[in-house]
């Protein structure tokens, strides 16, 4: 609000006296023509951070929607124009380019999820700086269900968020489709995007790990049994430390800490999302995703103790923004309550977590 009321005092600043007063300005023009714009939007824009809000933003994306899925197979990227509407007479529009990603939903959903890559730009908003390369979560198939299975999944970002500052943000974000190619029509939908590897590493005063995979021991003890517990928690069993599937790393720049942390993403095959495409596999020996497994490495007693203390300490954070998720049904509410909820009791009790956990770590 604050951002959107300095916004219009420049506006008045710069537009009170011109001519063209009622007409609708782009951001690229001001700056162009007003030279005093620029240093006092980027005072402006520092109110502005992309992750640090949780209230939607609201996005076009025009491109050939159907030529992206056509060629969704094809690791090309293709042209795009993003617009963000900043405030009734003035928006930003930069052209992007966007490709498919994400080996399981490019086989099994019809819109597949989007990597947004910005070309060479200098922004003064850390909103489009932050566009590049950025993971963009779109409704597999259509919307209803699918469109659950995205707040759902949005949500446990959020749920790790409360736990650990190392995790990803997310930002929801409405986008209006705009299809340039045919007749083939998208609509609008919520989505949300994620944090980069490289900003996360920066806000942390840490540096992103780009390795095939990594030793299990080698990782900080107190993130890896925080991220095994969480992933135990929403039931989720598609990811491997080791293999470094679904899990990026980052390590501090003090040499005094020289072990990696893991850091999990991808959570729409979890019990928590339940997504109807989402089956474990046959190996793991459950029947559905909803049947938690243990999948985290074996630690000492009082390692396990102090994660699970984290849970404890955090359990009224955590069932309070599901209680008041405004993206969810009251039913959905409910259901994800209860399976949260049913974490707690197995951490609530001794010999359930030495049932379900001690007792079924990997050695």
């Amino acid at each position: 609000m604050y951002f959107l009321k300095s916004l219009c005092i420049l506006l008045l600043m710069f537009l009170s006296t011109s001519t063209q007063s009622q007409h609708r300005y782009d951001f690229d023009s001001l700056l162009q023509h007003n030279p005093l714009f620029e240093p006092v939007l980027k005072a402006v824009a520092d109110t502005f951070k992309l992750f640090e809000n949780t209230s939607p933003l609201e996005f076009s994306v025009a491109t050939d929607f159907k030529n992206l899925v056509k060629n969704k197979y094809q690791d090309t990227y293709q042209e795009a124009m993003v617009t963000y509407q900043i405030a009734d007479t003035l928006a930003i529009s930069r052209k992007v380019r966007v490709k498919p990603r994400g080996a399981f939903r490019l086989k099994e959903c019809q819109y597949p999820p989007l990597r947004v890559n910005v070309k060479e730009t200098k922004e003064v908003f850390e909103l489009l700086d932050d566009l590049d390369k950025l993971k963009m979560v779109v409704p597999c198939k259509g919307f209803g269900n699918y469109q659950t299975y995205i707040y759902n999944e949005y949500l446990a970002y959020r749920l790790y968020n409360i736990l650990t500052d190392h995790s990803f943000r997310v930002r929801l974000i409405k986008i209006n489709y705009q299809n340039t190619g045919g007749k083939m029509e998208i609509g609008s939908a919520h989505t949300f995007i994620i944090e980069n590897q490289k900003s996360l590493a920066a806000r942390l005063d840490c540096i992103p790990l780009k390795v095939d995979n990594v030793g299990t021991r080698y990782t900080q003890k107190e993130y890896a049994i925080l991220m095994y517990l969480f992933q135990f928690m929403i039931g989720n069993t598609d990811w491997s430390v080791p293999g470094l599937h679904n899990v990026k790393l980052i390590k501090s720049t003090s040499p005094l800490i020289p072990n990696p942390i893991p850091v999990p993403y991808d959570f729409d095959y979890s019990g928590l999302v339940d997504a109807s495409y989402a089956a474990p596999h046959e190996s793991l020996g459950i029947p559905s995703v909803r049947v938690r497994k243990y999948l985290g490495f074996c630690t000492t007693e009082e390692e396990l103790k102090q994660a699970i203390d984290v849970f404890q300490r955090k359990r009224g954070e955590i069932l309070k923004l599901i209680e008041e998720f405004p993206w969810l049904s009251d039913a959905g509410k409910i259901r994800s309550l209860k399976y949260i909820q049913n974490f707690y009791k197995i951490i609530d009790d001794p010999k359930k977590i030495k049932a379900h956990i001690s007792l079924r770590c990997k050695k």
